[in-house]
């Protein structure tokens, strides 16, 4: 492997700080396998099997969630980027998401049984690992430990902004007017004019049944 290869290894999460000689020690244990997909190519669906360590290493993909009261949610991701190891783990270990290719992609798979039986001798992978779902924990407490929010604005926002897995890049929420008004407990009028206002700030879009969002961060209520 070329010493660039190394390089680009060392920049991804889980990866970095671990020195060359144990990438190779890694190399010599585990299978890396280096796949490309086209554009619209699904590289795996929902609630199927999480079997192995997802890197997207060039490219762009949208990944797609249905929760169960309709909403759908269709999010944009730029690599690189490790796709969500926690699915790998725990009594239901599945995939939340469809992942769909927008461009040519390349990603690089590592087994559950390999990351298990073989990485995770590497202490500094370990620690990293361990770090990355602690992360994913804390994030799933700050959202219980949000403060209740009394108005609408909050209320929408609070809404959406749990049902994304980060807060930057595009986001597609497919629902109807009626079906938020009925998760926020409110009239279809009343959802209409507080989307219609965030509209106004240019920090979303509202179309026929769909809520498109190109950075949360940018996402406030109206003063």
């Amino acid at each position: 492997m070329q010493d660039s290869a190394f390089v680009r290894l060392q920049l991804l999460p889980l990866f970095q700080g671990i020195s060359k000689e144990e990438l190779l020690r890694m190399l010599e244990r585990a299978k890396f396998n280096f796949v490309t997909a086209e554009p619209g190519e699904i590289l795996f669906e929902s609630t199927t099997a999480a079997t192995q360590l997802v890197y997207i290493l060039s490219g762009t993909v949208t990944a797609t969630r249905m929760y169960p009261d309709g909403l759908q949610v269709v999010e944009t991701f730029d690599a690189p980027m490790l796709f969500q190891p926690e699915c790998l783990f725990g009594p239901n270990p599945t995939w939340r998401h469809t992942l769909v290719a927008t461009t040519d992609v390349q990603m690089l798979l590592i087994s559950k049984q390999d990351t298990l039986n073989h990485l995770m001798d590497f202490l500094t992978f370990r620690l990293a690992l361990l770090n990355y779902l602690c992360g994913a924990t804390d994030k799933e407490q700050a959202f219980l430990l949000q403060r209740v929010e009394t108005t609408l604005t909050g209320k929408l926002l609070n809404y959406l902004s749990r049902r994304v897995t980060t807060m930057s890049g595009k986001k597609i929420f497919k629902v109807s007017m009626k079906s938020l008004a009925m998760r926020l407990a409110t009239s279809r009028l009343a959802v209409s004019n507080c989307l219609r206002d965030l509209e106004r700030t240019g920090a979303l879009h509202v179309g026929r049944e769909t809520i498109t969002v190109n950075d949360f961060h940018q996402l406030r209520a109206p003063n």
